[in-house]
């Protein structure tokens, strides 16, 4: 712990304190690093160990995982809804265009009947 408490500091990095020495030595020698939270120097916020981030890191990283699973399904979800809008745009036009003939045909229609009326040809 002297080594590391001794070791040359860059001018940029603030030295080492004796509390962040003595935590990084616990981490290395115990599993579960609780001595500096008992003896009031650390509070239990400050005291994250490698494995602790490590694990945090594997959900994170499971997380992002299913997350992009998520997007890629909605994604595929968006490319059938947007298929089946043109579709059913496209058989929404067929059907105005046959209605727009018909109702053509049918003008056409009372047109004929209407001028076989006598009297209603002035009308037209």
């Amino acid at each position: 712990m002297e080594e590391k408490l001794n070791e040359p500091v860059d001018d940029a990095l603030e030295p080492k304190d004796v509390t962040d020495v003595v935590f990084e030595a616990l981490v290395q020698k115990t599993k579960k690093n609780i001595f500096l939270i008992n003896v009031g120097l650390r509070s239990k916020g400050t005291c994250v160990s490698e494995r602790d981030l490590e694990e945090e890191l594997v959900v994170e990283k499971q997380t992002s995982s299913d997350l992009r699973e998520v997007i890629k399904t909605q994604q595929q979800q968006m490319k059938e809804m947007m298929k089946k809008f043109q579709e059913s745009e496209t058989t929404r036009v067929k059907q105005e265009e046959e209605l727009k003939k018909r109702q053509a045909n049918t003008d056409a229609l009372i047109r004929t009947l209407m001028s076989m009326i006598p009297g209603c040809q002035a009308k037209q």
